[in-house]
């Protein structure tokens, strides 16, 4: 089902709890994440593996286990049953908008080496591997840290990745396909899957991500960064799983076309990331962000992030968080039945939708003792048009 890149991220940032300075861990997490109305349940358990080799080496190792089902809404022709691949030229009457089932499993695994130089510069190279039933991505990503002083107060950090993902996408249409074929034109005949089997075929996405950024650690208790980021994507960027209606009812036909979503096959984005990280007092620390993100269809996207967190004792530290994202639609996308008829690029997918969510989150940590402590966390997801969701974490970690 096309988990993707966001879960990861998401998964991620939970083995990254509490692991920023060098150490030798196990780090075991799991997640589980529901959105309201039964549409979406995902089961995550997460491993990470952290290894330090003298003082010059760290190697990190991940693993993830994802299990997602629910539901997901969609244009489908009602009258042949409700499946994202319900498509083709039906009576209005027919034209249904509703939720469409879907289960998957998806596994991931990550590998990264740190290098640290004579200059305490670092070079950490990476690769991941993501697998689900229709979709697969590998990643190769390199990252290096110059410090530009010797205190090491100052640095400029250099990352880049490439990214290959494969989607098996069924019943796909070409961009040369997305309008509606009303001649004998050989030249406009989809050829690009087998419309008998409904056989599948493997296209490719490729994604190229570069971020510069500066850290100026002001004083004992305060840090700030600032990064810049660029990500072009290539490929097959459509959403298998998704339809569109054109010609609704055109001239009283009473019939309409229900076909696959179909967005641009590029996609350049760039954007901006601030950071702070201080100390407001000796039990209180606060960790803001702010992110700016354009693309070139039309969306552009802000994100602040506040975390507070407070230690209590030795043993005890408590979170609080509140996040807020607002986007803007893009280009191509229209809810409407009646809106589309021949553009090039259409989408009813209400990612592409202006919105807006906030997230509120509380976390708490407990060091059982100097080798074993445990987490767990809440967090709300309250999203302004579609859906809420909620999901929480537990987790254990052991330093040797």
């Amino acid at each position: 089902m096309q988990l993707g890149t966001k879960l990861s991220l998401f998964t991620c940032s939970l083995l990254a709890f509490g692991t920023a300075q060098a150490e030798d861990y196990v780090n075991v997490q799991y997640v589980h994440y529901d959105e309201d109305s039964g549409r979406t349940t995902v089961m995550s358990p997460a491993l990470e593996i952290s290894k330090d080799f003298g003082t010059d080496y760290t190697l990190k190792a991940s693993f993830v286990a994802d299990s997602i089902s629910g539901a997901s809404p969609t244009w489908y022709d009602g009258s042949s049953g409700a499946s994202a691949f319900s498509r083709g030229t039906t009576a209005v009457e027919n034209v249904t908008y509703g939720n469409i089932e879907y289960d998957d499993t998806r596994t991931a695994g990550a590998i990264a080496l740190t290098t640290r130089f004579a200059s305490r510069d670092e070079l950490s190279v990476g690769y991941s591997r993501s697998y689900e039933s229709d979709y697969e991505s590998n990643e190769l990503s390199a990252e290096y840290l110059y410090n530009l002083d010797s205190s090491r107060n100052r640095t400029l950090s250099f990352g880049l990745s490439y990214q290959l993902n494969r989607v098996l996408a069924q019943d796909y249409t070409s961009n040369k396909d997305r309008l509606r074929d009303d001649d004998d034109d050989d030249d406009n005949d989809n050829d690009d899957y087998d419309t008998s089997s409904g056989a599948s075929k493997a296209l490719d996405v490729n994604v190229i991500t570069a971020e510069i950024g500066f850290t100026q650690i002001m004083n004992a208790h305060s840090l700030a960064k600032i990064s810049v980021f660029f990500i072009n994507e290539d490929g097959y960027l459509s959403n298998p799983y998704m339809n569109v209606v054109r010609y609704y009812n055109q001239n009283g036909s009473g019939t309409a076309d229900i076909v696959s979503d179909s967005k641009p096959d590029t996609r350049t984005a760039y954007g901006l990331t601030l950071q702070y990280i201080g100390a407001l007092s000796d039990a209180l620390s606060l960790n803001t962000s702010y992110r700016f993100y354009n693309d070139d269809w039309g969306i552009a996207s802000h994100t602040l992030n506040t975390e507070l967190y407070y230690e209590y004792g030795d043993d005890w530290i408590f979170g609080a968080g509140l996040r807020y994202y607002i986007q803007s639609e893009a280009d191509f996308y229209n809810e409407r039945q009646d809106y589309f008829t021949d553009e090039t690029y259409a989408s009813s997918d209400r990612r592409m939708s202006d919105f807006d969510a906030l997230a509120y989150k509380l976390s708490a940590r407990y060091r059982v003792n100097d080798d074993w402590s445990v987490n767990t966390g809440v967090s709300y997801y309250e999203q302004s048009k579609h859906f809420d969701a909620l999901y929480y974490t537990v987790g254990l970690k052991y330093n040797f």
